[in-house]
């Protein structure tokens, strides 16, 4: 009876994955995100009805002729900064897509973009304008005058975190290779904890201190 209550060999389950997604939510929109200092993601949706007004006051054939374009525009450091004044340049999307990877020239600028079409002689007619984003700087912050929170724990209480964060005293069969190495981590993070950075063990083989440099050494 026992081994009984929990056999489930002959159960049957079954997961309700509910309605698929539709295909568009008939909202005329695009959206931009930052990935990375350098990319952002733009995703879109041009209803049927958008499709027939584009071609209604632009020609039937438009839609073959033209070309379907992200015109993204660079607005420099500041978010005001009017677009007639700003840099652009255009990305060209598949027809079918409804997002895409845009690469920009300069980090820790706003973006803002248009999609629209754009024919062989250059016009350009927006179909509508995404949000405005800032890409990060992508490199270390230059503010300076940050005050870091003093944290008073006693040197024994680093040291009992330290051993509990690695393992140490709790070897449970380790090998003695295993040992070896969490005996290495554990006298690194006790001389981090006692200011000693540069003060490492002569015993420990050069292989395993060599990719580290204390900060007076950097210096």
């Amino acid at each position: 009876m026992e081994r009984q209550k929990f056999d489930v060999g002959a159960a049957e389950f079954s997961v309700d994955a509910g309605a698929p997604l539709p295909e568009g939510y008939g909202d005329n929109h695009l959206v931009i995100m930052t990935r990375d200092p350098y990319w952002f993601f733009a995703y879109w949706e041009i209803t049927h009805e958008r499709a027939e007004q584009v071609r209604t006051a632009h020609g039937r054939d438009c839609w073959d002729v033209a070309a379907l374009v992200m015109r993204v525009y660079d607005l420099g450091e500041s978010t005001t900064t009017p677009l007639d004044a700003a840099n652009y340049f255009d990305v060209e999307v598949n027809k079918s897509a409804r997002q895409w990877y845009v690469q920009v020239p300069e980090p820790g600028h706003a973006y803002v973009a248009d999609l629209g079409l754009r024919w062989p002689d250059g016009k350009f007619v927006a179909l509508f304008r995404s949000n405005v984003i800032r890409q990060p700087h992508g490199r270390v912050s230059d503010k300076t005058d940050s005050e870091w929170m003093s944290v008073n724990v006693m040197a024994q209480e680093w040291e009992a975190m330290a051993r509990m964060a690695i393992g140490v005293g709790s070897s449970k069969g380790a090998s003695g290779e295993v040992l070896q190495g969490m005996a290495l981590r554990w006298e690194f993070l006790r001389s981090v904890f006692s200011g000693s950075v540069s003060s490492w063990p002569s015993s420990w083989p050069s292989s395993s201190v060599s990719s580290w440099r204390s900060p007076e050494s950097k210096s």
